[in-house]
């Protein structure tokens, strides 16, 4: 790859992946947080309806290594494209299904497709964005699904008042227009030219799961916001129930936006990553004991900061130190990493709060996040001895 000696990061390029990252998220996140209404309007209990989250999230990170390696050699842009057209299909089903164990296995489907286009995409925009910009490049880039989500869920509500078959109908037409803008993304074509098709151990890389184990510290506690935060403000008494999210979407777009581009070049990729991994465990803390707007929408405006420098800044150090021709499966590995962080939480914080109390569950989040430093330095330091990117040197590390 090669970029224009003038280092420009907005081009067409960019801006045609980011509105179809944008436009899958969107689609997809109208669906997801209406879907447990659907669980038990079918006659099943919140915990049923909680477990389609489950599946779907485990069914991505287990199979985003593999999806990953199979956009690497089929062509990343065809995987978009197929992805797309299979997301068509599944919006149909989940709209005439009416048997509960089948929307689960068709939910475990979809999820294992959505993490090839997570996948395949941050694989794509990694090989727009100029090096010396890699950093501040993928802030932006993660801005699209970060406003799919903000503004997603409540769109899907609306719809859903008209019928769950129109709000699927909606999501499938939404989906075959990004089968069709995906097959226009320019690039994505090249392949992986292997002589056979990776065996199975291949299929992941073992030390970007070993280092992006530090995500998993933190997006343990990031499973308990997005599936207790609510709860918690609920019984504490403070309104809006989703405070939390507004503050921490604005927080992540206001640091991406004003912020990232003035020092994302400037320091290393260290630099932002510590103090990402230093603020989320101190919001978990915060909210362990958040009693008042005030600590609500600081812990928000702590997590919203660390994730949001701490993530472009993690890809950075990954892309810079991996071989660029598996990138799909480089992306799919820090996936899996991080949805299992989030699976888990999800599932073991929502355990601790049933036998004890929510804020002793954000407590125990915070602890498990407190490692993700330690982790990172030590499992890191193989891969720093290896500098395989294009124009690794201005790659911010």
């Amino acid at each position: 790859m090669s970029t224009a000696p003038s280092e420009r990061l907005f081009t067409w390029r960019f801006a045609s992946l980011w509105l179809f990252q944008f436009g899958t998220f969107f689609s997809a996140f109208q669906l997801l947080p209406v879907i447990p209404m659907r669980m038990v309007a079918l006659g099943g209990s919140k915990a049923a309806a909680g477990m389609f989250l489950f599946v779907y999230t485990f069914a991505s990170a287990f199979a985003a290594p593999i999806m990953g390696t199979i956009g690497d050699h089929i062509g990343r842009r065809k995987l978009l494209v197929i992805a797309s057209l299979l997301f068509v299909v599944f919006s149909v089903l989940y709209g005439v299904v009416p048997w509960m164990p089948l929307l689960l296995l068709i939910g475990v489907i979809h999820g294992a497709i959505w993490s090839g286009i997570m996948a395949s995409a941050g694989a794509i925009m990694t090989d727009f964005i100029p090096p010396s910009r890699r950093t501040e490049g993928l802030g932006y880039w993660g801005l699209a699904s970060t406003l799919a989500i903000a503004i997603a869920p409540a769109a899907g509500m609306q719809v859903y008042r008209l019928g769950w078959l129109t709000l699927c109908l909606e999501i499938a037409a939404l989906s075959a227009i990004m089968a069709v803008w995906g097959a226009r993304i320019p690039g994505g074509t090249q392949t992986d030219r292997a002589a056979k098709f990776p065996r199975i151990a291949e299929l992941w890389d073992p030390q970007v799961i070993r280092t992006a184990v530090a995500f998993s510290a933190v997006s343990f506690g990031y499973g308990g916001i997005t599936s207790y935060v609510a709860l918690l403000s609920q019984e504490r008494g403070i309104h809006p129930e989703s405070l939390f999210f507004s503050v921490f979407a604005s927080a992540i777009i206001g640091v991406r936006i004003f912020v990232m581009p003035f020092i994302a070049n400037r320091v290393g990729t260290k630099a932002l990553l510590f103090p990402g991994f230093i603020a989320m465990p101190i919001s978990f803390a915060l909210l362990s004991i958040a009693d008042t707007q005030a600590k609500m929408i600081t812990a928000a405006i702590l997590f919203g900061i660390g994730l949001g420098i701490s993530f472009p800044a993690f890809m950075t150090f990954v892309v810079t130190h991996t071989d660029e021709t598996k990138r799909g499966r480089t992306f799919g590995s820090v996936i899996f990493a991080f949805d299992t962080g989030i699976g888990l939480g999800s599932f073991v914080i929502g355990m601790i709060g049933e036998r004890t109390s929510l804020g002793t569950a954000f407590a125990v989040a915070a602890a498990i996040g407190c490692l993700a430093i330690p982790i990172f330095v030590v499992t890191s330091k193989r891969m720093e001895g290896t500098r395989v990117a294009e124009n690794a040197d201005h790659a911010g590390t």
